[in-house]
C-alpha cells in the first residue's frame, strides 16, 4: 500500500470511529412514556431543523423516510411533548425503525424516540 493510500485509510478510519463516538449517547436511551428502547446508531440519526415544526402540545415531524417501503413519505408525525427527550447537541434526532403491517410483506416506518436540542427551551429536562 502506497503512503498516500495507507494515510487516506487512516483519516477514514478516523472519521468512522469519532462519527460512533459522537452518537455512543443514543445506546441505552428508551422512550420516557413507553419504554421501549431508541435501538442506539442503527436506527437513530440527526435531522435538519427544517423539518420540525414545534406546537404548544409537541411536535410535528417530517417522515424522513418512506411510510412504507413501497410508499413515498405521506406527511408528518406527531410527537407528544411527553415523549420528547434532550439531546446532548445542538440538533434535532430521530429514531425509527420498520414495523410489520397487517398486509403480509408490508412494512411501515415508526418513529420510537425523539430528542430536541436543550436550547429550544421546550423540553422539561426529566431527572
Amino acid at each position: 500500500m502506497r503512503h498516500s493510500q495507507r494515510r487516506i485509510a487512516v483519516l477514514v478510519g478516523l472519521v468512522v470511529s469519532f462519527d460512533a463516538e459522537a452518537h455512543d449517547w443514543y445506546s441505552g436511551k428508551s422512550d420516557p412514556v413507553l419504554h421501549a428502547k431508541c435501538c442506539g446508531n442503527r436506527d437513530c440519526h440527526p435531522i435538519d431543523s427544517s423539518d420540525v415544526r414545534a406546537t404548544k402540545d409537541g411536535y410535528f415531524v417530517k417522515q424522513p423516510q418512506p411510510y412504507s417501503r413501497n410508499d413515498p413519505p405521506i406527511g408528518e408525525w406527531f410527537i407528544p411533548r411527553g415523549r420528547v427527550q434532550a439531546a446532548p447537541d445542538e440538533r434535532f434526532h430521530i429514531c425509527e425503525s420498520l414495523s410489520p403491517t397487517f398486509r403480509v410483506g408490508r412494512l411501515r416506518m415508526r418513529w420510537t424516540c425523539f430528542f430536541v436540542p436543550m436550547t429550544t427551551g421546550s423540553i422539561a429536562l426529566r431527572r
